[in-house]
């Protein structure tokens, strides 16, 4: 008898219903826009081609056998080549190469949903009698699903539009660039203003170095997607060297990796319990552990913090709210979600305040993302003000050769703000997941709090 492949028969489902809406959606716009379905179509074929050869990556690692290096090159050189060829040919358009990208991850998630639906009370208008057990997905991809929605959200705007320069304002090399009254660039200038608050990254510089590369170009406009997939893959990666060998007595780094999710999985029980923390975790730690990453990479020279965007941390909080909404459903059923919402009222004042009451628990709910996100927002950013302020006054005194007073305690400052900076990282992840674990817990059965709130 074969052996059942619920994952790999998800996957291959999802596939398919990819596929089958890449052909449906091209098959509507070919009359009418024949490039924006080819490159649908093109960014479908390249995250099959992701999927296909991440599963034979994966089968070799976990068989222990050779080829995994070849196939790992063979993939860069195909997907990752492939994309940057399609975004360098000026007849592909970018959303709907994205859009194609990206229909294999929505079918794959839809099809994980219906499967926690599947799994969980025959309907949301009722509880489940009984708790429900079970960890539910796992960390590590659960990081993995919260970095791509994060990262992708905010592409979802696209590039910056750049204001067509007229050929007779162009300028040659050597020559003084004129600038044209009628045609201004806010694109352009907006661009500085916005690097204006931070020193510059790897990024900056390699579009400096190379000012006319379209995908150079396009990595330096959204410098928030590629540092948020970096910390995410940077995780991601640590955690498999940690964890690859696990052995009873670990070692230095598995050690560490074990003590920093047990720690955080001791903290969020505290407050949720033991029968609902082993379902909620993977998100709680996956909001930690990748929010910890974004924020600590921000400290190592010509990288950057992606939190310091309102666009990243805005698609976290956004990300924690469907969630937590989400389960308020599925714990209270729909009419318990919306007594909640009404403030449980069971008596006539109850019900006569049922006007006031709603709509500020409503706004109460839709103020948490918005908190949620500026204040991460706000500590990262104005580290990266404090950093650049100091470092442009060292320079300054540089300038006016002031050597011996600008780097002796320019260079101590900048140290102690370093140190500062690492525990405000911490901090923030830590605020961020506890923030999302109280507001998993106000949406608990309310005949539950009782014993949790005496036990926490």
């Amino acid at each position: 008898m074969q052996t059942p492949r619920p994952g790999r028969d998800i996957l291959d489902r999802a596939l398919r219903a990819s596929w089958l809406a890449a052909i449906f959606i091209a098959l509507v716009l070919a009359p009418s826009h024949p490039y924006d379905a080819l490159s649908l179509l093109a960014g479908q074929l390249i995250a099959f081609l992701h999927f296909m050869f991440l599963r034979k990556i994966v089968k070799l690692f976990t068989e222990k056998r050779g080829g995994a290096g070849a196939l790992i090159a063979i993939k860069l050189v195909l997907v990752y080549g492939g994309l940057m060829a399609l975004m360098s040919w000026g007849r592909v358009r970018y959303a709907p190469l994205c859009a194609g990208f990206a229909l294999p991850f929505l079918a794959l998630f839809l099809k994980s949903m219906m499967l926690a639906f599947g799994a969980g009370p025959a309907s949301l208008w009722r509880r489940p009698r009984q708790p429900v057990g079970g960890s539910g997905v796992s960390g590590a991809a659960v990081i993995a699903i919260l970095f791509v929605l994060a990262a992708a959200s905010p592409a979802l705007a696209g590039p910056p539009t750049v204001t067509d320069t007229p050929a007779s304002s162009k300028t040659h090399a050597g020559e003084a660039a004129i600038p044209d009254p009628s045609h201004p660039q806010p694109a352009a200038s907006a661009h500085h203003e916005e690097g204006a608050a931070e020193l510059p990254n790897w990024l900056v510089i390699l579009h400096d170095w190379n000012p006319d590369n379209p995908v150079i170009t396009w990595l330096d406009e959204n410098q928030v997607i590629v540092f948020a997939w970096i910390a995410g893959f940077l995780f991601l990666f640590i955690s498999w060297i940690a964890m690859r060998n696990a052995k009873m007595v670990p070692g230095v780094l598995q050690n560490a990796i074990e003590w920093m999710v047990e720690s955080m999985e001791n903290i969020a029980g505290g407050l949720l319990g033991e029968k609902h923390i082993q379902r909620h975790f993977p998100i709680i730690g996956a909001l930690f552990f990748y929010i910890l990453t974004i924020n600590m990479l921000g400290i190592i020279p010509g990288m950057k913090s992606a939190t310091s965007s309102l666009d990243l941390t805005l698609a976290l909080a956004l990300i924690t709210f469907l969630y937590v909404q989400f389960w308020g459903i599925r714990n209270l059923g729909i009419v318990g979600y919306l007594d909640h919402l009404a403030g449980s009222p069971r008596d006539a004042i109850g019900w006569a305040m049922l006007p006031v009451m709603l709509p500020v628990h409503v706004l109460g709910e839709l103020a948490k993302p918005v908190s949620l996100s500026c204040r991460l927002f706000g500590n990262i950013f104005g580290e990266d003000t404090l950093i650049v302020v100091f470092v442009g006054a060292t320079a300054m005194l540089i300038k006016a050769s002031l050597v011996a007073l600008a780097v002796p305690p320019m260079a101590g400052i900048t140290a102690l703000f370093m140190m500062l900076q690492t525990l405000t990282s911490i901090v923030q992840a830590l605020i961020f997941s506890l923030l999302a674990t109280v507001y998993l817990y106000m949406m608990l059965p309310h005949e539950e709090h009782g014993p949790e709130e005496s036990h926490a």
